[in-house]
């Protein structure tokens, strides 16, 4: 099958949306695959929505509640639209495990709904694609093979990959059946800038390569955020929209769980390096292993008419490091207590000494950087030597020398860029405080405007959360949308068939300390381990703050020495998740990732506890830099950015709950501003209507007792 791949003026075939959603009507053939076949109307509804919104070339945004059974109401029209229009599509997710979902379980259902539905003789194809780093490149396999002086550890894993690779289809990491070591798979994963394209020795059986072949035949190409918006600034920076950038080109995107994508285009409209984009560098060209030379300006010095320079290279490489190690105790030092700090947020001098660390390490940088590159420049390896390998992998270092050094030159000039928050945060590691250097816009709007919504004929993103109460403008302004004209844009709601006005409770206790309140967390440590007692665990305890949550589940602990308590940090995320869906007593303490993404159906998740409402940290640079714009506008930063992002947040803590139909349990919210707030009745009304008790907290032990037994 052919897709289309010039941008040109064209009449598309019209879908019919009475018929796409009539392939899942009770009366419909696939219906006859179930016993007890329930057709859903919401879901039917959404379903003529999205044709409508194709057959416009409108954008759809459109809130569907949990269990309406969005993807394979954007599916079907999505296949339909593709097959008649020979067009292409992209399927954007928030995770890489709802892409997995959708190619291992949704598209299966859609094919095989057409297939005994549909008209379309052909059968369309759905590639699910990853970003490069998630496959192995064959030809550093066989690189790092051969290095010398393997580490015992490194040399075991490589074995049991190079033993994998000569059955597996795909080459991805997660096909693997062991999690390689970070530091091996960095060695041998494919990265774009690495890539010798037709010149590699592998190149026909590349994985990367055959995946992109998949692709370009495809009708659907499911990707997550992160690797859309990469394509999207490529194409944005100059690719342009008519060929192959990161994806090969299509022109329609539906965005599933779209109330992340803000955040997912910030990290690549952005700016950022550490300690560790330096330290990669550096270690590609100079470093020992095991008492010898080991990187790669030895190897390059050896075929450079400029060979004298490697003296004053690896005195340049040491100045740098120095240099750095000085930066980093100002950013350190800059950022005192606190884990991040924006040049905005402090006085002119503290600022000015950590500018001054910056262009001491610039200049360096800079002066290793030209010697550098009359060295590679001069480089003459035979085709296909061991020294042609040294030069390209200089030639990448160099490269991302360069980028440190841009981005740095921005940070000269933070004064002149007010379209962006310039911010300094840390993070721990085994090392040590390690500070990272951030350049963010401060308004995605624009640029999502610039990049998603105008170029492409329909774009769809669909979401559980998109609504503050009943409105979408808090997120059309977000991401550009308000006000738009250049095309239609329809809103909709469509909502949850599960019944939570019989299967959930609301609690709220109306004795529990203000937030504020230094007797907070001794209630909030109370009030969690008697209502785990209560459910005999099964529960859910999402928080704002990691020490807090530390102190909860350190209290829990003692007074529940025999239930299991999992808590966030303790272990890998993803097993932390299988221990509590599989362990059906245990209780989950966590925050942050957790508000969002967990799918736990049945009676392993019967209990969701959310200790505060989700505000952001008023302090935090990006928050407090879109907070001023608002009052430089004259508008209120708490009811206009505040509110709206806690309620967003609020609403995907509140949904972890209700999974299935059958699902039934509580929700207890620990923080009484929901009541006494005036903005409380905003968080309220944006849940479904449920059970409710606002009472004390004895009261509400007793009512969790006899809504569960």
């Amino acid at each position: 099958m052919h897709y289309e791949d010039e941008a040109e003026e064209r009449v598309y075939h019209r879908l019919n949306a009475d018929t796409i959603a009539g392939y899942l009507e009770e009366t419909g053939s696939f219906a006859s695959f179930f016993d007890r076949y329930e057709e859903r109307p919401s879901q039917l509804d959404l379903i003529r929505a999205i044709t409508h919104c194709f057959n416009d070339s409108a954008i759809g945004v459109f809130e569907a509640g949990t269990g309406v059974g969005k993807s394979l109401a954007y599916l079907l029209p999505a296949f339909e639209w593709a097959l008649a229009n020979k067009v292409r599509i992209v399927i954007s997710t928030g995770t890489i495990n709802l892409q997995h979902q959708l190619i291992d379980k949704d598209v299966p259902d859609a094919l095989k709904i057409l297939g005994v539905c549909g008209e379309q003789s052909e059968q369309p194809q759905a590639v699910l694609i990853k970003g490069r780093q998630n496959y192995l490149c064959l030809r550093r396999l066989m690189q790092t093979i051969q290095e010398p002086d393997l580490f015992s550890h490194e040399a075991e894993e490589l074995a049991a990959i190079q033993k994998w690779v000569q059955t597996c289809q795909d080459g991805a990491r997660s096909s693997l059946p062991f999690m390689p070591a970070a530091g091996l798979w960095s060695k041998i994963c494919s990265e774009s800038d690495n890539c010798l394209g037709q010149r590699c020795p592998f190149y026909t059986d590349c994985f990367v390569m055959k995946l992109r072949k998949k692709a370009e035949k495809a009708a659907l190409l499911i990707v997550n955020h992160h690797l859309l918006f990469a394509d999207l600034a490529s194409r944005k920076e100059g690719a342009g929209y008519d060929s192959t950038a990161v994806l090969p080109p299509f022109n329609a995107i539906i965005f599933d769980e779209a109330h992340t994508i803000e955040e997912a285009a910030s990290g690549f409209f952005s700016r950022t390096f550490s300690r560790y984009d330096l330290t990669r560098c550096i270690t590609t060209l100079s470093r020992t292993k095991k008492g010898k030379a080991a990187g790669c300006i030895e190897k390059i010095t050896a075929v450079s008419t400029k060979a004298e320079l490697m003296p004053a290279i690896i005195a340049a490489l040491a100045k740098t490091q120095t240099a750095y190690s000085v930066l980093e105790a100002r950013a350190l030092s800059f950022c005192g207590n606190v884990s991040s700090l924006g040049f905005t947020q402090v006085p002119a001098s503290k600022t000015a000494a950590l500018l001054a660390a910056c262009k001491d390490f610039y200049a360096e940088l800079n002066i290793l950087n030209v010697k550098l590159a009359v060295l590679i420049t001069n480089a003459e390896p035979d085709e296909g030597s061991p020294y042609e390998e040294a030069v390209r992998e200089g030639s990448l270092a160099l490269h991302r020398l360069q980028d440190i050094s841009e981005t740095l030159e921005n940070f000269f000039r933070w004064k002149e860029l007010p379209e962006y928050v310039f911010w300094i945060e840390k993070y721990q590691s085994p090392a040590g405080e390690v500070p990272y250097f951030n350049q963010t816009p401060v308004d995605m709007s624009g640029l999502l405007r610039q990049a998603v919504f105008i170029p492409f004929d329909t774009v769809i993103a669909l979401s559980a959360t998109l609504k503050i109460g009943t409105s979408f403008s808090y997120w059309l302004g977000r991401v550009g949308l308000h006000p738009f004209s250049d095309k239609p844009v329809r809103t909709g709601t469509f909502e949850s068939p599960f019944p939570y006005d019989k299967n959930v409770l609301l609690n709220i206790p109306t004795d529990a300390p203000a937030p504020d309140d230094e007797q907070f967390q001794q209630f909030v440590n109370t009030a969690v381990t008697k209502l785990i007692e209560m459910t005999g665990g099964k529960t859910l305890v999402l928080f704002t703050s990691y020490e807090s949550l530390k102190q909860t589940c350190a209290y829990a602990r003692t007074q529940l020495p025999d239930m299991e308590l999992l808590q966030q940090g303790e272990d890998d995320r993803s097993r932390l998740l299988q221990t509590f869906k599989e362990h059906i007593e245990s209780s989950l303490f966590a925050t942050a990732s957790f508000w969002a993404g967990i799918d736990v159906p049945g009676e392993a998740l019967s209990h969701v506890i959310l200790v505060k409402l989700p505000f952001a940290v008023p302090s935090a640079p990006l928050f407090r830099a879109r907070a001023d714009a608002i009052e430089k506008r004259g508008g209120s930063s708490f009811m206009q950015l505040s509110v709206p992002e806690a309620v967003v947040q609020f609403r995907q803590g509140f949904g972890r709950l209700m999974r299935s139909q059958t699902d039934r349990g509580i929700v207890t919210l620990l923080d009484k501003r929901a009541l006494v707030k005036q903005y409380g009745r905003i968080f309220i009304d944006s849940i479904p209507k449920t059970k409710q008790c606002f009472a004390s907290l004895e009261e509400i032990v007793y009512t969790v007792e006899n809504f569960l037994y």
